[in-house]
């Protein structure tokens, strides 16, 4: 799978300082939304906004210490009772402190 192989290869590239922030939207299935909750927010870097009682929840993503805000982001689709994960939101920031730009 394509995104299973690039998602490793970031994963195991070296880190400069970045910051990833990620808004995702995450569709499960009602009545398992406590549960899927739950093991979100369990996972670093990852904090749920708001949950409705449709089963869609409003997630943040970080990158956390070790721990790429991608691969986060595609390790909910392992958890059972997601339906359906969709970025909706992505800030990228380089740290270019010091650096000249022309």
């Amino acid at each position: 799978m394509r995104l299973g192989t690039f998602v490793a290869r970031e994963h195991e590239a070296p880190r400069v300082s970045v910051e990833n922030i990620c808004g995702v939207l995450v569709h499960v299935v009602p009545r398992d939304r406590n549960r899927i909750k739950a093991a979100l927010e369990a996972l670093p870097g990852v904090e749920v906004h708001t949950m409705t009682d449709d089963g869609r929840l409003v997630v943040i993503v970080e990158d956390a210490e070790g721990l790429w805000a991608g691969a986060t982001i595609t390790s909910f689709h392992d958890i059972e009772g997601v339906l359906s994960v969709a970025l909706v939101y992505h800030h990228f920031d380089q740290d270019l402190e010091g650096e000249i730009v022309p």
